[in-house]
């Protein structure tokens, strides 16, 4: 494989992954709003932008998959079986090294320490299905377009940039987070939709602060969010 030809894989992968983040927090927004725990406007996942990696890295292995499994049969098997375990381990990432739970299905028949469940494993297959039939011919449209117009992958870059600040600074906040839970003698995880919304109603209810949807941490770094987590853990 030549070096142009790893620049196209490695371009293509991007449009893959940056359609998928932002298309994944979308639909979380509108799950987490009409579905979810909360039934609130929330803006979902670690990231501070608009934009969920789980979702972008789930969305190239099913572009995989589409591409190289042609039976439908085995393509529904692979969509249950991968994505779930993507799952399993991002959600293993985050409560066992940052003490946080981005998400929970403990209240779930058939779950594994809340991570994963058959029902969501089953609404990751038809999620995978629905990918098939309509999203990955159109992102294979839009991957012949962008090849025949690399000048545009300006943009795939100007989005990793801000991506990849995003990412730093959400990891900043998860390693304070993750250092102020280990102060405590017991072994707690935080609720980090719930946190959010509890740090959002503070603000609601008249305290002086900055935080917002898609800055939901912004104001709340300092020595006040020891008393902000001490309070969240005896609300859990």
């Amino acid at each position: 494989m030549s070096y142009s030809d790893v620049l196209i894989l490695i371009l293509k992968f991007l449009l893959i992954f940056m359609i998928g983040t932002v298309f994944g927090w979308v639909l979380e927004i509108f799950w987490r709003r009409f579905y979810g725990k909360a039934r609130r406007w929330i803006n979902p996942g670690f990231l501070n932008g608009p934009w969920l990696p789980l979702y972008g890295f789930g969305s190239i292995v099913l572009y995989l998959i589409c591409d190289y499994v042609t039976p439908l049969h085995l393509r529904a098997l692979s969509f249950l079986v991968i994505l779930t375990t993507l799952e399993y381990i991002a959600g293993l990432i985050f409560i066992g090294h940052f003490n946080i739970r981005l998400w929970d299905y403990s209240k779930n028949r058939g779950n594994i320490k809340g991570i994963i469940c058959p029902l969501y494993s089953i609404f990751w297959t038809l999620l995978g299905l629905f990918f098939s039939f309509t999203i990955f011919p159109l992102l294979q449209r839009d991957i012949s377009w962008l090849l025949n117009n690399l000048e545009m992958s300006f943009f795939i870059g100007i989005f990793i940039g801000i991506f990849s600040v995003d990412l730093w600074q959400s990891f900043n906040i998860a390693t304070r987070i993750k250092t102020l839970v280990n102060e405590s003698e017991e072994r707690w995880h935080v609720d980090f939709e719930r946190f959010k919304l509890e740090l959002r109603d503070r603000v609601e209810s008249g305290f002086i602060n900055r935080t917002h949807f898609l800055l939901p941490f912004n104001g709340e770094l300092g020595s006040g969010l020891k008393e902000r987590l001490s309070r969240h853990k005896r609300d859990l």
